[in-house]
């Protein structure tokens, strides 16, 4: 049976110039983005995608759209399903456009969300078994019913996000059946949940900084923190065995911005 973090396409968005001045971000007060390290490390996660998945399908930057480089939310996708959602933030729901447009040229059954389902794609995690789906200020719960109903043949477990802007804020897969996780309060009230309602096992990784928790799985290669963005978290990867790529991505950072946010991996 194929491995469920396999892919052979990836769709992304390119950096637009609004987003320093005018992406959404949960600490107004952190320093500002340099649009132009942004760019680099955003090119950079592009470089290494392109050696990992046989096609990247890069969308312009719209600069209508000051958080379009995170093209996660907009669609969820699993096997040959697009789920479009209607993002938790108004200012995003225009994204969907396009996503809609990509997720059809590339020969997906597209599914739509309607009223009142509100969903960001951050707040959804796949584990190759089931879906666990975080209610939080962007997710509701008629989103994560709208979820369960576009792919029956999945569990899903509503998770709350009690602090952090996403589920996948502070927990990503790893591997096949490995989660990692932060440490923060409300990164271990998700394990929990994970734990006691979740419909498998899995073993976790234990991250001293939330955001460094959300890495990506990509044909059998971990792309994660870097020791220079987030010194603590990064010997927790370094002990894994199998192929890791360690990136930096401080300046999407900043507008919580993540690995898994940049990208939608398609099989």
């Amino acid at each position: 049976m194929d491995s469920p973090f396999t892919y052979s396409k990836a769709v992304v968005c390119g950096v637009p110039s609004s987003l320093a001045e005018a992406a959404l971000r949960q600490d107004p007060s952190c320093e500002p983005v340099d649009l132009s390290r942004a760019r680099e490390q955003h090119q950079r996660y592009l470089e290494v995608l392109r050696g990992l998945v046989g096609e990247v399908h890069e969308m312009p930057a719209d600069e209508r759209y000051p958080d379009c480089v995170f093209v996660e939310d907009p669609v969820v996708v699993c096997g040959g399903t697009a789920l479009i959602t209607i993002p938790g933030h108004p200012s995003r729901r225009g994204e969907t456009v396009a996503m809609t447009a990509v997720m059809r040229q590339l020969g997906l059954s597209v599914v739509e969300m309607t009223d009142p389902a509100r969903m960001d794609g951050g707040d959804v995690l796949f584990t190759g078994r089931e879906f666990f789906a975080g209610l939080s200020q962007r997710t509701n719960d008629a989103g994560v019913s709208q979820l369960a109903a576009a792919f029956p043949g999945y569990p899903v477990t509503a998770i709350p996000v009690s602090a952090g802007l996403h589920l996948k804020s502070f927990l990503s897969m790893a591997g096949p059946d490995l989660i990692a996780i932060g440490k923060s309060a409300a990164a271990q009230a998700a394990r929990q949940l994970i734990e006691s309602k979740g419909k498998s096992q899995y073993s976790f990784l234990e991250c001293p900084d939330n955001i460094a928790a959300n890495c990506l799985y990509v044909n059998g290669t971990l792309i994660h923190a870097s020791e220079e963005a987030f010194p603590n978290s990064y010997p927790v990867f370094e002990q894994l065995s199998g192929p890791k790529v360690a990136l930096s991505a401080s300046e999407l950072n900043k507008v919580d911005g993540c690995f898994t946010c940049c990208s939608v991996l398609i099989k």
